[in-house]
Parts: structure tokens; sequence; C-alpha cells
């Protein structure tokens, strides 16, 4: 008895899995029947730059720290999400909601500014992008000279 009232309870779960599962399945299928088929060549896989010829090599070491604040963005925003949430329930006259969300929210200025004081130590600052950006330049710019000069 006990077993067949937990499957009706877990039902709806069960179901938005599958539904979960063949939209999944059917979008992925969908994005490849319609996708163009083309024989890849250079051109197509090669890296783009603006209608400009690539200089160098395509991954090269980027400024980890523009990812960083993207991530502190997104942890702030959802932290105002679930703040927004809170504001407009009901729950939040409960001292017990009250002192928990006081907390979470400690929690995350915590390791906001924690990650804030760290950013300058830890990630490079962007000339190493930079150097690698005029070396493969001054090299693709020799490779000219030569093929010009023979």
């Amino acid at each position: 008895m006990i077993t067949m009232r937990l499957f009706i309870d877990f039902f709806p779960v069960l179901v938005w899995a599958v539904l979960v599962i063949v939209l999944i399945l059917g979008m992925l299928v969908g994005s490849w029947v319609l996708r163009p088929h083309v024989l890849q060549n250079s051109e197509k896989t090669s890296s783009y730059e603006c209608g400009e010829e690539p200089i160098g090599p395509a991954r090269i070491a980027y400024p980890y720290n523009y990812l960083v604040y993207t991530i502190l963005f997104v942890v702030v925003d959802v932290l105002g999400a679930f703040l927004w949430l809170l504001a407009a329930s009901s729950f939040r006259l409960s001292p017990t909601i009250v002192w928990q969300v006081l907390v979470f929210v400690l929690i995350l200025m915590g390791g906001l500014g924690f990650a804030m004081k760290m950013l300058p130590q830890t990630f490079l600052s962007g000339k190493e992008t930079l150097a690698l950006y005029r070396e493969a330049k001054a090299a693709k710019e020799k490779q000219e000279l030569e093929a010009g000069g023979h």
C-alpha cells in the first residue's frame, strides 16, 4: 500500500522526466535534420576574425578574470532572484526564514568578498595574450616576407 502511494506521489516527477528526455532528444534530432550538410574544408574550419585573415592560433591564453567577473555576476543575480522571491512570498514573516536567509546572504557575501580579494593575485592580466598576438603577427609577417622574396 505504501509503495503504491509513493508511486502515485512520484508519478508527476516521472512524467516530467520523460517529457524532458523526449524534448532533448527531439531538439537534437531536429537540429541534425535541419542543419545544412556541407563538406568540411580548411576554409570552413579555420578561425574567423571579422573578415580578416587570422593571425596566430585561435586558442590563446585568455585573461580569466573576465570569466570570474561573469561568474560573480551570475551568483549575485541568482541571489537577487532568491531575495525577490522571498520578498514576494508569504513565508517572509517567519523569524526562522529570516535568519536562514540572513545566513545565506552572509555566506554568499563572504565568498564574493574572498573572490574579489583574491582576483588580482591569481589571474592573468591580459599581457600574456597581447605578447602571444604580437609574436604570431611577427611570425606571419616574416613568413610573408620570405614567401614574397623568393
